[in-house]
């Protein structure tokens, strides 16, 4: 069931399979930096201070314009109630969609 199964009449929702592969995924999420992403042994791990790290910056465009916005006297201006009940998020313009499978790997 956990890996897409499909279930006979009868047989168990999970099988011990599923559980283990269930406890390792979980072992793994647990073992994961909230913070880079990376195993926690790789940056925390004994000697991981002097790693040769390199950052990456990229900037998500989506997020740019939602700070802007939150800059902007449009936004600055209102109640503290409607700032905290708004769910903001950035969407294309109509007719600015990139195609489907635009940056995937498809040929």
């Amino acid at each position: 069931m956990f890996t897409g199964r499909v279930l006979g009449l009868g047989e168990p929702v999970f099988l011990p399979s599923d559980t283990a592969k269930a406890v390792a995924l979980a072992l793994e999420e647990a073992d994961t930096c909230p913070t880079c992403g990376y195993p926690k042994s790789w940056c925390r791990g004994k000697g991981s201070q002097f790693t040769d790290y390199e950052v990456a910056q990229e900037t998500c465009q989506a997020t740019y314009r939602l700070a802007l916005f939150r800059e902007s006297d449009d936004w600055k201006n209102k109640h503290d109630a409607t700032k905290q009940a708004v769910q903001l998020s950035a969407r294309f313009r109509p007719g600015h969609e990139p195609p489907i499978d635009a940056g995937l790997d498809t040929d």
